[in-house]
């Protein structure tokens, strides 16, 4: 058995315990960017369409949305013009176990770089605002899965009785693209 002592005076305990903080912080940082950087990463093999339409999403999308205006400024990113007065807050739950409705909302958030794997029985923030530019739309809603300050999910949809849908961020109905789920909605849920 080894026995290993030290003499530290409080200067040098201090100076240490300052650099082992200044390193958690540099850390944190690198890793909330590193998060930001993977999301835009993601955004380009998820966007379809003209090379423009890429560069403007990799210049403007961050999932960072810790305010009310970051969440309107990414929606706006996206396409999206939303009522930033019609937000409503709540706070659920990622199931453990996914079944067929909630998987067939994890791939399509799959599609857009999003892993609502990762965050299976974690408590998130759902984000809801009306959108008002939706072709053709009314009742139609952007929502925002929110994890720790960044987005984590989200789509478009409208919940009519006649003709509901799920679409992706990225997905708007005038683009070939077409990653809608149409529901009907007549049970309430």
């Amino acid at each position: 058995m080894f026995i290993i002592t030290a003499k530290l005076s409080k200067q040098k305990l201090v100076l240490g315990a300052a650099a082992l903080a200044a390193v958690l912080l540099a850390v944190g940082a690198a890793a909330g960017l590193a998060g930001d950087v993977a999301a835009l990463g993601a955004q380009d093999e998820v966007v379809e369409g003209s090379a423009e339409q890429v560069e403007q999403t990799e210049q403007t999308v961050s999932t960072l949305a810790l305010t009310n205006e970051a969440r309107v400024a990414y929606l706006s990113a996206c396409g999206w013009e939303v009522d930033a007065s019609s937000c409503t807050i709540r706070e659920v739950i990622i199931p453990e176990e996914f079944d067929e409705t909630y998987q067939t909302y994890a791939d399509l958030q799959a599609k857009q770089g999003f892993d609502l794997e990762k965050l299976k029985g974690k408590r998130v923030k759902q984000v809801t605002y009306t959108v008002t530019n939706y072709p053709d739309g009314t009742d139609v809603i952007a929502e925002l899965l929110i994890y720790r300050g960044n987005v984590v999910a989200g789509d478009i949809s409208s919940m009519k009785i006649d003709g509901g849908f799920t679409r992706g961020l990225m997905d708007h109905p005038e683009t070939d693209t077409d990653s809608t789920n149409t529901t009907n909605k007549s049970d309430g849920s």
